[in-house]
């Protein structure tokens, strides 16, 4: 499904945030996983036939500012991936042309937790995002499909397809642009990634508000 809106707007949180998504309690930097399959170039979101004909993937290195976040609202958990791409359809190794994407993808339904890290099971229309072109403002709806598992999404520190590596942060995860799950299109479309876990935004502040709070009573 292709529609036209306006580009995304990247919005910030806080550890103790009252928003939809609830509690931040874990938030992570994402980067390009070394051993995708279609590696060079390296990429952390492939998406053949969706934003052009063949192999297309995107880059989350490029502009370095791809955040996941999961969130507890009283027990329900979410996961969000945004940030901003670049890439573009793939011949030879290469780019053909390469430019800007943003992207905003919530998991919000059957997430939990899973071997120290996170899984989304089964389908779910609610589990999707929207990729858009900078240059045009050009949108995709992308929904989170399952493979043979029936899992749509994992994100955990085992290491996967990290040679001599059992702890890094790892997501993978296979979508479609299609609102029933189903996938028509030839190729592959899938996240693969590697991520480090970073201080929750407001962390530090209530944290200084903590020594400060103990500076005063030890006065």
């Amino acid at each position: 499904m292709i529609k036209h809106i306006g580009a995304c707007a990247l919005l910030g949180v806080t550890a103790l945030s009252a928003n939809a998504g609830g509690l931040v309690i874990g938030q992570f930097s994402l980067a390009d996983h070394p051993d995708a399959n279609e590696n060079p170039p390296p990429y952390g979101l492939r998406v053949d036939n969706i934003i052009g004909m063949g192999l297309a993937t995107l880059s989350l290195d490029h502009f370095g500012d791809t955040m996941l976040t999961v969130y507890d609202d009283n027990g329900d958990l979410s996961i969000n991936i945004q940030g901003t791409l670049w890439g573009g359809v793939v011949s030879g190794g290469s780019y053909v042309s390469a430019e800007a994407y943003t992207i905003d993808m919530t998991y919000s339904v059957g997430v939990a937790d899973n071997f120290g890290g996170w899984v989304v099971t089964g389908f779910d229309a609610a589990n999707m995002g929207v990729l858009t072109r900078v240059s045009d403002n050009m949108a995709w709806d992308l929904f989170a499909m399952t493979e043979p598992s029936n899992n749509a999404f994992l994100f955990r520190p085992d290491g996967y397809r990290l040679d001599m590596d059992d702890d890094t942060w790892v997501g993978r995860g296979w979508i479609t642009d299609q609102s029933d799950g189903t996938d028509p299109l030839n190729g592959a479309r899938d996240w693969i990634f590697q991520a480090t876990e970073v201080p929750a935004p407001g962390t530090a502040v209530l944290a200084l508000s903590g020594v400060l709070a103990m500076s005063r009573r030890r006065r």
